[in-house]
């Protein structure tokens, strides 16, 4: 059976909200613009062009400094015990992120930016294009993700 677009969103869709179940306690959050596209081949390696989708999670509880890193070893420490391949860990204490592939070849991020803004988003490998996705509500032309405003006693805790 091959996988197309419209299996591979559903994939993300899944691979997401698996990570937001694992987190605890669970933060605010909303569905990111949905993406997808073509990822050209590369000269003399590939004769197809491939398809990919991207789905995402914008984290919108306010996630103190302190408890950045946390929330990063979190995911990270879910992601290993699926098994998955943790391929990036930024530890930086001001923007720390963490990125991993399943063994299906999907990769996982989740990584904070300048404002506290935190993102986790689901991208599928190369698959075969669908005459139709899902588009899950949003807006598609924002950009990143919104500044946080949802307080949490736990996540958002200085300490």
């Amino acid at each position: 059976m091959t996988v197309d677009q419209l299996d591979a969103a559903e994939r993300c869709e899944t691979l997401l909200q698996d990570t937001v179940d694992a987190i605890d306690p669970s933060p605010a959050w909303q569905e990111a613009p949905p993406r997808s596209g073509a990822r050209l081949p590369k000269p003399g390696r590939e004769s197809a062009v491939l398809w990919y989708v991207t789905r995402g999670r914008d984290i919108l509880t306010v996630v103190s400094l302190p408890r950045r890193s946390v929330l990063v070893g979190v995911v990270e420490r879910h992601w290993r015990r699926r098994g998955w391949t943790i391929t990036s860990l930024n530890t930086d204490p001001y923007c720390p992120g963490v990125a991993a592939t399943t063994r299906d070849g999907y990769r996982l991020a989740l990584c904070f930016g300048d404002l506290g803004e935190a993102g986790l988003t689901a991208s599928s490998p190369g698959v075969a294009r669908s005459e139709r996705l899902p588009a899950p509500a949003g807006d598609g032309g924002r950009g990143s993700a919104p500044v946080p405003s949802v307080c949490c006693p736990y996540w958002s805790a200085l300490a």
